[in-house]
């Protein structure tokens, strides 16, 4: 693609050891985190406002992110943007048997089935259905991921008995957390977008004020 190739340019340019740009020539895997964490915020943001002229601006900072991640690996001599590239491409390929492979015309149930059992076997070390869930996502969003596993191995989340108000509270978050993983709703887009509405309907208030 034209535009990509452009883009990979423009990032060859920048991390140029002469003539590059000496900020982006300082940069770590270690520095970048923060801006990974706040591209990923700022497109989902995007994502909920359904502006599609601000989803397409951050979905790029989000993917240029990457490719920065990409330049400063290739510069500490770790890998490179091509291996990046191939990696998810042949994961892709691997984990669509139903379009790429033998499994042509499965059902959807044999699909899912395919996926994790194609999952399992390229994350062998893993011993729980709980590993591999991110340890920093938002808690909604982890308990949610934490319950839908759980009810897979036919487990039944326990049932705690607060000894504080805090508790108490948690306690009722905890229980509507397990109707969401119960219903599939994911209630951390849900709830992101409710409070967008909140905020918008506060300002229009504010203004009034």
């Amino acid at each position: 693609m034209k535009e990509f190739e452009e883009l990979i340019a423009v990032a060859n340019a920048l991390h140029d050891p002469v003539g590059g740009c000496p900020w982006d020539l300082e940069q770590s895997f270690e520095s970048l985190r923060v801006y990974m964490l706040e591209e990923s915020h700022e497109a989902l943001e995007a994502i909920d406002s359904g502006n599609d002229q601000e989803i397409i601006e951050e979905l790029g900072d989000l993917l240029y992110t990457i490719i920065f991640y990409g330049k400063v690996a290739e510069r500490e001599k770790r890998f490179s943007l091509r291996h990046i590239l191939k990696g998810v491409r042949e994961k892709l390929v691997r984990r669509h048997p139903h379009v790429f492979g033998e499994k042509q015309g499965a059902s959807m149930d044999e699909i899912k089935q395919n996926w994790e059992s194609i999952k399992k076997e390229e994350k062998k070390e893993r011993t729980s259905v709980l590993d591999g869930i991110p340890k920093h996502l938002p808690a909604l969003h982890k308990a949610f991921m934490m319950f839908r596993r759980m009810k897979k191995k036919g487990y039944t989340p326990t049932k705690f008995q607060p000894t504080s108000e805090g508790e108490k509270l948690a306690l009722e978050i905890y229980e509507v957390m397990q109707k969401a993983a119960d219903q599939k709703l994911d209630v951390e887009s849900a709830f992101r977008t409710f409070l967008t509405k909140e905020e918008n309907l506060f300002k229009e208030w504010e203004m009034l004020h």
